[in-house]
């Protein structure tokens, strides 16, 4: 049946709130960009009827008071319109389902809704919006001390908390971000998920370092090492390895390079243990400054040696430049102390030296 054919059949029914609703989702203005394309690719002829019957099936439930039948009804047409991808036309279904429930006091059905409402908001990119859904579905839940529904909320505000927060960084707003990271960081202890819990720490540490001044560095530091920690308990190598390289990025800040020192050889031997060289190479480069910075030029160019074999394997033009450049400075540190010894005292041995490129210790003996 045509479109026609279902909107005379539906008003003839009587089912006047159905006819509207169908007249409506069947007669939409045509999409003209491609953004509108993609939010409403429009209902394909052969569903037409399961729409038409839904509505009509959800106006019957209500005039006989059969709530649950409304709300089972509207709930099939969120779906559908969901597996569409039409997400706002999924959100005026929701929304009635949300209306029934509270008029019922269905507290199930409202936690369902309201969770649903905040998960299309999400695919909408409106992420405020889906957030004050999964606010009010945490309240719901302590309301009605609905450990299910309280840790559902929290594992979502997590989730919306993260993408909120690094709008927020984008827009330049590190103080407000920081606000809505220790936000997150509340709902992960409240989802019950040790591993969402370490992910918080860590990025509420990132908010703080951000910030720059040393009470700021300092709690920095305390979240990294309790992401640490829990990556310990979970054994997790990969986020101990970047707990390590954060709480060495900190005290170098801190200026407490000894600490920093023992975490970026921690960073190391994790970064072996994984095998992953691109780790590796960014512990033995970060090593190999902090041993130049500490006039350890022994050390600093024995990193950067090896920082610059691991760019050579993996392959990368820009690693591999930035890892001779820093492995040359290096080894100009590590000589200079005799190349000045000779320019200052031994004019023969710098002569020799230029003339047939002895080494320092040669040219000063020959």
């Amino acid at each position: 049946m045509d479109k026609q054919s279902l909107c005379i059949d539906v008003l003839v029914n009587g089912y006047c709130q159905a006819y509207v609703d169908f007249f409506y989702l069947t007669h939409r203005p045509e999409p003209t960009g491609p953004e509108e394309k993609s939010e409403d690719a429009g209902i394909p002829p052969e569903k037409l009827p399961f729409v038409k019957s839904h509505l009509a099936d959800a106006e019957a439930a209500r005039r006989q008071g059969d709530t649950k039948a409304v709300f089972a009804s509207y709930k099939e047409l969120a779906g559908f319109f969901t597996d569409l991808k039409d997400q706002r036309t999924a959100v005026y279904f929701w929304e009635k389902c949300l209306e029934i429930s509270r008029l019922t006091s269905d507290m199930q059905g409202e936690a369902e809704a309201t969770c649903a409402l905040g998960e299309a908001q999400e695919q909408l990119h409106e992420v405020t919006a889906a957030v004050g859904f999964y606010e009010k579905l945490l309240r719901l839940g302590e309301t009605h001390n609905d450990a299910g529904i309280k840790q559902q909320a929290n594992e979502h505000l997590v989730v919306a908390y993260q993408s909120m927060a690094a709008e927020t960084e984008a827009a330049g707003d590190l103080t407000g971000a920081l606000a809505i990271r220790e936000k997150g960081f509340e709902a992960s202890a409240g989802s019950g998920d040790s591993t969402k819990q370490g992910q918080a720490h860590y990025e509420l540490g990132l908010a703080h370092e951000q910030l720059e001044d040393d009470d700021n560095l300092q709690k920095a530091a305390a979240h990294y090492q309790q992401f640490l920690q829990l990556c310990e308990g979970t054994q997790n190598t990969e986020g101990q390895g970047a707990a390590c390289f954060a709480l060495a990025r900190v005290h170098l800040r801190l200026q407490d390079s000894p600490a920093a020192l023992t975490f970026l050889q921690n960073f190391l031997q994790l970064a072996q243990s994984s095998g992953k060289p691109q780790a590796q190479a960014e512990a033995c480069c970060s090593l190999g400054v902090l041993y130049n910075q500490q006039g350890d030029f022994a050390n600093a160019v024995q990193y950067l040696e090896r920082f610059f074999e691991l760019a050579r394997s993996i392959g990368d033009k820009a690693l591999l430049d930035k890892a001779r450049t820093y492995l040359g400075i290096a080894r100009g540190n590590a000589v200079l102390p005799a190349y000045m010894h000779v320019v200052t005292h031994d004019l023969d041995a710098l002569l020799r030296w230029k003339n047939r490129r002895l080494p320092f210790s040669d040219a000063a003996r020959a």
